[in-house]
């Protein structure tokens, strides 16, 4: 179906334009694009504040996090909320919350492999809203001295959270242009296949659904049609909006439904001013669909060694690949016999991985950078997260990491790749020292007088200060009352 408007008469059909701004941009002779890795809050910044709150996801913004990362699950009555594990108990108080009353709500689910547990779909909004959450690692590294505290939010706050972030919050606090633009929302659809099979419920409609009638998300996530035209050949933004899962099926399936009901989502004059015309030609989405957000498949460690996997990945339209880590490491049993041999191998295949994903034109975002040495933390290979993140950033090249703590993940990217050289950032110009070797002759000429002037003002000043010294002596201290009560004043109340 072709639209035929004034507006779009006078576009060139040959000249296309890329109106999204692609989740990887293209690196070739036409930019020059620098920038470290993008920084993925996974679950918010979890690492310091219980995963999927409000306060985690604000303290990932604060931190200078690309994206937060929600997992969305349904309730009973169809809202949508941010929760990792269809089952309640294993992040929330729903077992022992008020002497048990939920106690006869467990049971087992066979769309769950049988397992028994708190089953999200079997609560009602409301009744979510009086649970608390807790740390999901409770190996000691992490400070639980937040748990219980926060409630499970729904996805319609998440973006309130959001909202207010970019339009009122970021532009106040001097990083309003910051890298990568304004921080935007990577979204996971939470086990879709579950909730079909034990609720009957489209967790994909129902999330078309709720992004359709919030208010702000037009304005947060989609108006952004036009947002890379007038950037420089140097310069790059993050797309407002991006979905992940790893069902294939599901990504396919919002692909189509944002052709669909793309007038659900933007404003029809952006649409069409930006000379887009074609609505349902097999196109490329960057060009002709841009209203659809980049679609990443999240890879298990093991579908990414499957031999069909990249015959699966090249049917799919998609934006990106979430590998988990593994995919790119050694196995477990060459990292702890130090198998040099089967390690080097392994760094060799990682690399092909990566250049093999990106000659498809995908950005490549493993998952999870973790402080921890157990629990799917840092990996013998390594010693530390900083040198396993130097690892994927360098070595591998990847594009974007998941991260449970993003200062970690922000001070590796700024360090860069050089010892001697911090990675450039994006729309900063890039400073060549090497074809200005003689301003260090400056830097010594300007050196030698500062320390010459120094030395006079040195002397001046020592003299000044004993000879007033001899003249004013310093009056002894009085003596402080110990037995008298101190009244706390209204600041130390509020602090």
């Amino acid at each position: 179906i072709l639209i035929s408007i004034p507006a779009a008469a006078n576009a060139d059909p040959t000249k296309k334009k890329i109106n999204r701004c692609p989740l990887r941009p293209s690196h070739n002779n036409n930019n020059n694009i620098h920038r470290p890795p993008l920084i993925l809050g996974h679950r918010g910044a979890s690492f310091h504040i219980p995963e999927h709150t409000l306060q985690s996801y604000r303290l990932a913004l604060e931190l200078g996090a690309d994206y937060i990362e929600p997992d969305l699950v349904a309730t009973k009555d169809n809202v949508l909320i941010a929760v990792h594990d269809v089952d309640l108990n294993v992040t929330t108080n729903v077992h022992t919350y008020n002497n048990g009353e939920f106690g006869d709500r467990a049971r087992q689910s066979e769309a769950n492999g049988n397992q028994w547990g708190y089953y999200v779909n079997d609560f009602t909004w409301e009744e979510i809203q009086q649970l608390r959450v807790k740390q999901r690692v409770s190996s000691g590294a992490r400070y639980d001295g937040y748990d219980y505290l926060f409630q499970v939010p729904s996805f319609t706050q998440i973006v309130d959270l959001l909202h207010d972030w970019n339009t009122r919050e970021l532009p106040l606090i001097g990083r309003p242009s910051k890298t990568g633009g304004v921080t935007g929302l990577y979204v996971e659809l939470k086990k879709s296949y579950y909730f079909q099979q034990d609720g009957n419920i489209s967790l994909a409609d129902l999330f078309l659904d709720e992004l359709a009638q919030h208010p702000k998300a037009s304005e947060l996530l989609f108006d952004h049609v036009t947002l890379c035209e007038g950037l420089r050949y140097d310069e790059y933004r993050v797309p407002p909006l991006v979905l992940q899962s790893f069902e294939g099926n599901v990504l396919e399936y919002l692909r189509t439904k944002f052709k669909e009901r793309w007038m659900d989502f933007v404003e029809e004059d952006a649409i069409l001013a930006s000379g887009v015309v074609n609505v349902t030609g097999e196109e490329d989405d960057e060009v002709d669909h841009p209203w659809i957000p980049p679609l990443v498949l999240l890879v298990s460690e093991s579908k990414c060694r499957q031999e069909s996997f990249w015959f699966d990945v090249e049917s799919l339209h998609i934006s990106g690949l979430g590998p988990n880590k593994n995919c790119l490491l050694p196995s477990s049993s060459a990292m702890e016999s130090n198998d040099t041999v089967a390690i080097a191998r392994a760094k060799r295949e990682a690399r092909e991985w990566v250049a093999k994903a990106h000659s498809f034109r995908l950005a490549v975002h493993p998952y999870t950078i973790k402080l921890e040495k157990e629990e799917g933390g840092v990996p013998q290979l390594f010693s530390s997260a900083e040198e396993e993140l130097r690892y994927y950033y360098c070595e591998l090249k990847i594009d974007g990491i998941f991260s449970e703590n993003i200062a970690i993940a922000q001070m590796v990217g700024a360090e860069g790749c050089d010892a001697e050289e911090a990675a450039p950032v994006v729309g900063e110009p890039t400073v060549c020292i090497k074809e200005e070797r003689n301003l260090w002759l400056f830097g010594v000429a300007f050196l030698a007088i500062g320390a010459f002037l120094a030395s006079i003002v040195s002397t001046y000043v020592t003299f000044y200060c004993k000879k007033e010294a001899d003249t004013n002596r310093p009056l002894p201290l009085p003596e402080v009352d110990t037995s008298l009560e101190l009244v706390p004043d209204e600041e130390d109340e509020i602090i």
